[in-house]
């Protein structure tokens, strides 16, 4: 068994991304120098300046005002720039909040500090959502690109279900409360660590059924990362996330923490201790070319 962080860390910068990009894309992103629209008065109140410059934002990026998409988001962005805990932690309102979310540094550190201060069962639903996105939105060769992070770029808010908005919008909301805290993010031990590793291992020989072709493909990738192909790249995601999701609850989220926070073995270790750190390559007995589940 070898470390999962380099590969890991690497794919759920995805996951981070989906949140990120797709807020960026189709709810805050304006016209050039425009800014978000300043709302004064009531958003479901017709006619006001401020419902007109959301409806022809939500316009140019796919969601007809009106829908039940709209609603959502409206609701949303009322509840965050009026929220007293995030006022606290973004000083300078919805322009603050807007040159934050433009800022890919900050962005990225914003986002992270959040979802390491949910709980299990949120980054559980995050991880699920990623994953139900990449299964429904994105094509099976990446579309032609090999950074997840570019790829998921290309997901938007108009593409998602009702449903899946409901929940993405949701869950931002809780990353960006969670980033406002200052309460510590309990790291696992190093043996909490290695235990993982192992489940995940092993729960991608049980995803890949055992099938030697496919464990000798994704060896290959974990070995020669800068040779996949768009389409290596979208498989092996798929893959290592459906593992993820299916490992047992307090090994999933230690993969999910470490890989959040980039802590992994390097963190948890002194440097006498620290082996280096590889992507996880399922455990096979040589003698007979079988996996070992």
């Amino acid at each position: 068994m070898r470390h999962v962080m380099s590969i890991t860390g690497v794919l759920l910068t995805g996951c981070t991304a989906v949140l990120l990009c797709v807020t960026g894309n189709a709810a805050i992103h304006q016209r050039p120098g425009a800014g978000l629209p300043e709302w004064r008065a009531p958003l479901t109140a017709p006619g006001t300046p401020g419902a007109a410059s959301m409806d022809d934002t939500l316009s140019r990026n796919g969601i007809a005002p009106g829908t039940e998409k709209a609603r959502m988001l409206k609701t949303w962005f009322e509840m965050v720039l009026h929220d007293p805990i995030i006022a606290t932690q973004v000083a300078g309102g919805a322009a603050a909040l807007q040159r934050i979310f433009l800022d890919e540094s900050r962005r990225e550190a914003l986002m992270s500090s959040g979802l390491a201060r949910l709980t299990p069962d949120e980054r559980l639903l995050y991880l699920q959502l990623f994953t139900r996105l990449i299964d429904e939105l994105v094509p099976v060769n990446c579309f032609g690109l090999v950074d997840m992070s570019a790829v998921m770029n290309r997901i938007t808010i108009a593409q998602m279900s009702d449903a899946d908005t409901a929940l993405y919008l949701r869950l931002l909301y809780r990353v960006l409360l969670s980033s406002a805290s200052d309460a510590s993010i309990p790291l696992p031990t190093l043996q909490e660590y290695k235990a993982a590793i192992e489940a995940l291992s092993r729960a991608i020989v049980i995803e890949l059924n055992a099938d030697a072709a496919s464990l000798d493909r994704y060896e290959m990738y974990t070995l020669r990362p800068s040779a996949a192909t768009p389409s290596d790249v979208c498989w092996m995601t798929r893959v290592t996330l459906h593992a993820i999701a299916k490992m047992p609850e307090s090994q999933r989220d230690v993969v999910l923490l470490t890989a959040i926070t980039g802590s992994g073995v390097h963190a948890l270790t002194s440097p006498a201790e620290v082996e280096p750190p590889q992507a996880p390559r399922p455990s096979r007995d040589r003698s007979t070319d079988k996996a070992i589940p």
